[in-house]
């Protein structure tokens, strides 16, 4: 298992530099191909050469000839005097899903989230009043869905309760016209066992939807070590308390493994417009950072992997050490890759990294 869990230092160096990690290390951010990229020597104690200390991450899987992929897209733009630019969303959303879903037609790539008569629960991340899922790149979602077919009233936008969607700066809408935004508000399904999971399920995802769209914010945690996406259902489940031992591992891989959820989710946006670095997942204000970006992709553990990495470009800036420790991701990363749910092997990866 010592063997293969680890990468060579070079071979990582030459996934970063085409996995757009740069957006966070201050490096210059552009389209790139499918080839490696050969990396020059990084000065010694560079941000970029402390956050690649993740060369040595668990691998659990060898590259394969089907690659996940994965896009990191850029805007200098999408945020401008704190707010958030609906029209650079969409923007950077329809590039994103074009090359997660391996075509030159947006229109055709969200036709692939969803279909016509699909319900489309759409998780976003409310826990924090600092640092949660923005409104507008969850509208910008919305519309690219309704544009795609699907009838507003099957879009449901839910978290774990309808009062932190509401103090988040979401109109509740329950039953009204047009696309609906509420919590789960205790309505979980029956008790179940999956894995190590004894417990409830939103009904939002048991009994309403067929696609879900998971929409986390790029944070690190102080249980998991990051909460991004797979991570982010803990929203999605009754009482996630009893399952943060042992940084929430194997829990949040047990959790993603419920059918329900793995077998629905149809696309990841992660929310790096803003991000955290420390103190996550409630921060104080001087612990965020602004990479304006999102992370895309189908695949929960490359997106996990990319976002952990990013946070820890940023954390090397400020001295800090990377979220796993030293040559290592988060476990629960490591625990999912090893179940099958996602990769986590940067050379098994397909990544866009571009700015528009």
């Amino acid at each position: 298992m010592a063997d293969r869990e680890k990468m060579s230092r070079r071979a990582f160096l030459e996934r970063t530099a085409i996995a757009g990690i740069g957006v966070a290390a201050g490096i210059a951010v552009g389209s790139t191909s499918d080839e490696p990229a050969s990396a020059a020597p990084a000065a010694a104690h560079t941000p970029l050469q402390q956050a690649t200390q993740l060369a040595e991450s668990a691998v659990t899987q060898a590259p394969s000839s089907k690659r996940s992929s994965i896009a990191i897209i850029h805007s200098p733009s999408v945020l401008v005097n704190n707010k958030v630019n609906r029209d650079k969303c969409l923007q950077m959303l329809d590039v994103a899903v074009k090359h997660v879903f391996g075509t030159d037609d947006a229109a055709a790539a969200w036709r692939q989230v969803a279909k016509p008569d699909d319900v489309v629960a759409i998780k976003v991340n409310c826990i924090s009043g600092v640092l949660f899922s923005n409104v507008v790149l969850t509208a910008a979602i919305c519309q690219r869905l309704q544009e795609a077919g699907v009838v507003p009233e099957n879009i449901i936008v839910f978290d774990r309760s309808t009062g932190e969607l509401k103090g988040r700066g979401f109109t509740i809408n329950r039953g009204g016209p047009g696309v609906q935004i509420y919590g789960t508000d205790g309505d979980y399904s029956a008790k179940f066992d999956h894995r190590t999971y004894k417990d409830r399920l939103s009904k939002i995802i048991t009994e309403k939807a067929s696609v879900i769209i998971n929409v986390p914010v790029l944070k690190d945690h102080g249980g998991a070590q990051v909460t991004l996406a797979m991570k982010n259902h803990y929203g999605s489940i009754d009482n996630p308390g009893p399952y943060h031992g042992n940084n929430c591992d194997p829990y949040i891989a047990d959790i993603n493994d419920i059918p329900e959820i793995k077998d629905k989710t149809r696309l990841i946006v992660c929310d790096a417009i803003r991000g955290c670095f420390q103190h996550g997942p409630g921060p104080n204000p001087g612990d965020l950072f602004t990479p304006a970006s999102l992370i895309v992709g189908r695949d929960p553990v490359a997106c996990d992997t990319l976002g952990t990495m990013m946070i820890d470009a940023e954390r090397a800036k400020h001295g800090l050490p990377p979220l796993g420790g030293e040559g290592k991701l988060p476990k629960h990363i490591v625990t999912a890759a090893g179940y099958g749910l996602g990769t986590n092997n940067l050379q098994a990866m397909n990544v866009l990294k571009t700015s528009v």
